[in-house]
């Protein structure tokens, strides 16, 4: 979770971020190997570091003194201070690097995701969420200082230093409800980060739709949208 959600009176165990962590889980479960030297660009709260333990050693930068200081020094190898363009570790350190939500706060994304493919070791992974589709951009974004959203087509000339194992959509069955929410809060000159805490009934029923698609998605159907993109690419030199 961003930090910024976090003092907004965000709650990690709604649906959306349980989706997530399915979403996490089931990408590195593609990469068939455990003992991991993980990087988590950005970790925010450190929401799905219990995930990422599962899998290896985790290490975790952020830009934000106040994130770090929630991070339980147990739940990670070590954390730093670090810009994601300027990715305070050697070159072909890490067999995975993790950034949920990361790349639409930076001006220059290329510049941070040349820094991830730097620090992979040859055979190395990126895995990576962000919110798609630009005409979605609204008073959330704002608040959160997004830079941008993405389509399909601008994450592949993102990534294209990687091998592209896969990049969809996804959340696109919620996609009308959010769009509404969105073009509703875009009216507003204020930045407003938009809250999702629902009554618990709705919540779940939220999480098992995602469950739904996340399904369909592992069984090969690609969404043609959704709020975000997600994706995982290798590194071969």
């Amino acid at each position: 979770m961003d930090y910024k959600d976090y003092v907004a009176g965000q709650i990690e165990t709604n649906f959306w971020f349980r989706s997530k962590d399915n979403l996490l889980n089931t990408l590195l479960l593609k990469i068939k190997r455990k003992n991991l030297k993980i990087l988590d660009i950005g970790v925010g709260t450190g929401d799905y570091l219990d995930i990422l333990n599962k899998y290896g050693k985790v290490y975790v930068i952020d830009i934000s003194k106040e994130a770090l200081s929630l991070i339980p020094d147990k739940k990670c190898k070590k954390k730093k201070l670090s810009y994601a363009q300027k990715i305070k570790y050697p070159a072909n350190f890490f067999d995975v690097v993790v950034s949920l939500d990361v790349f639409e706060h930076i001006d220059d994304d290329f510049l941070a995701v040349s820094e991830a493919f730097r620090v992979l070791k040859n055979g190395g992974y990126l895995i990576f969420n962000i919110p798609a589709i630009q005409s979605l951009f609204s008073a959330h974004d704002r608040a959160l200082k997004h830079r941008r959203r993405y389509s399909k087509k601008s994450t592949e000339k993102l990534m294209k230093k990687f091998k592209i194992i896969q990049i969809e959509y996804w959340n696109s069955f919620l996609f009308l409800p959010v769009l509404i929410k969105r073009k509703a809060l875009h009216k507003s000159k204020k930045s407003k980060i938009d809250k999702i805490n629902l009554p618990p009934i709705l919540d779940q029923l939220f999480y098992v739709i995602n469950c739904l698609e996340l399904y369909l998605i592992k069984k090969g159907i690609s969404m043609p949208f959704g709020t975000s993109l997600f994706g995982i690419c290798k590194k071969e030199n």
